[in-house]
């Protein structure tokens, strides 16, 4: 049970990857000016799948630690920047989902969900990082 949490976040974390790469894609054509190609429905689907492994990997990451250690704070950093984390994936899956909805552009919405976005995937990078330490003193 201990291992679902950083399994989870390393499959939204590879994910997010792909789906950064394709709404980089989608900010260059937007505001950029520049001609490339923009996997729309791509984007959509895999940006869901990660935001909601993410939202379900801190939600299992959180109970696991207290139900096997009883607190959540003995990872410290890694505990506290996921908090931080989980209002910026919740911006970006809300936006998200008002963004598939059709009705004209509005580029400053698609920023707005952008950034959030981004923000979520640095934090995520450091978790990456801080969870290799925690995998190897407390799993290993």
């Amino acid at each position: 049970m201990l291992w679902i949490h950083p399994i989870l976040q390393l499959a939204a974390l590879l994910i997010a990857i792909r789906v950064l790469l394709m709404g980089i894609n989608r900010f260059r054509f937007q505001h950029l000016r520049q001609k490339c190609a923009f996997d729309w429905k791509g984007h959509v689907k895999y940006g869901k799948i990660a935001a909601w492994l993410w939202m379900v990997g801190l939600v299992l990451g959180v109970y696991v630690a207290q139900q096997t250690w009883g607190t959540t704070a003995l990872t410290g950093a890694h505990y506290d920047v996921g908090m931080l984390m989980w209002p910026f994936i919740l911006v970006g899956l809300v936006t998200g989902y008002i963004l598939q909805k059709p009705s004209g552009r509005r580029p400053g919405l698609a920023l707005f969900h952008g950034t959030a976005n981004a923000v979520a995937f640095v934090l995520a990078l450091y978790q990456t990082w801080t969870g290799v330490e925690a995998v190897r003193l407390l799993l290993l």
